[in-house]
């Protein structure tokens, strides 16, 4: 009888999306401070002590104030000169550090600070049930063929895994418009994977948001 071995982890990269302008918010929102560290710092911790190999980090905006101000230990960081043209700059800039390696990309958000480490390996192992999916214990038959989504109480959050058969469809985008365009045009490949807290889908924008955010943060 086959004895059941534990999948070794999907190989996942991340990407940080944090090159936009947040107009909303009147200050650079990626340095504001959040528990001794700032809002960035924090999404950088989380990403890291999730396993995510290579973590890539997206400035555009404010490059040189956020370089200079925080530490970015082991985050590659890519320049997007093209940040005012919209995420989907973003998105292709990150996905071009991604490398031939990897199974999938996760889509981190700059202003997602509390999504913590224990959700993204959650999110990371999904994908990986996936990638074995078709023939548990030899190939990754199903590599890179899923695209993993947080919910909470019905509604889709992030971040969003995407596997490597969709880096094609990714680097097509234009404009201001990220990833959610494929979930309409892939929902066969769509895990939907309901989490128990609203950090997936609170985003930081405006000094509202801040303020509730400080109020919300996980000790």
């Amino acid at each position: 009888m086959e004895i059941s071995r534990p999948h070794k982890p999907a190989r996942v990269a991340g990407i940080i999306l944090a090159a936009g302008m947040g107009t909303r918010m009147g200050s650079l929102k990626q340095l504001l401070p959040l528990g001794g560290q700032t809002v960035l710092e924090k999404v950088i911790q989380n990403g890291l002590a999730a396993g995510l190999t290579p973590l890539i980090l997206v400035l555009g905006h404010g490059a040189d104030k956020i370089m200079g101000t925080i530490s970015l230990p082991q985050a590659r960081v890519v320049i997007n000169s093209s940040y005012k043209s919209g995420m989907s700059s973003s998105i292709r800039a990150g996905l071009a550090a991604v490398g031939p390696h990897c199974d999938g990309a996760m889509f981190l958000l700059g202003d997602q600070p509390l999504v913590a480490s224990n959700l993204l390996k959650t999110l990371i192992q999904s994908f990986t049930n996936q990638t074995y999916a078709s023939q548990p214990h030899t190939n990754r038959t199903n590599t890179g063929q899923a695209i993993v989504i947080p919910t909470f109480q019905g509604k889709q959050g992030n971040p969003v895994i995407f596997g490597r058969h969709f880096f094609p469809e990714l680097d097509r985008l234009t404009g201001d418009i990220g990833g959610r365009v494929l979930f309409k045009a892939h929902p066969e490949k769509i895990i939907r994977l309901p989490v128990k807290t609203q950090a997936v889908c609170f985003d930081l924008d405006t000094p509202e948001d801040y303020e509730r955010l400080c109020g919300k943060e996980e000790k």
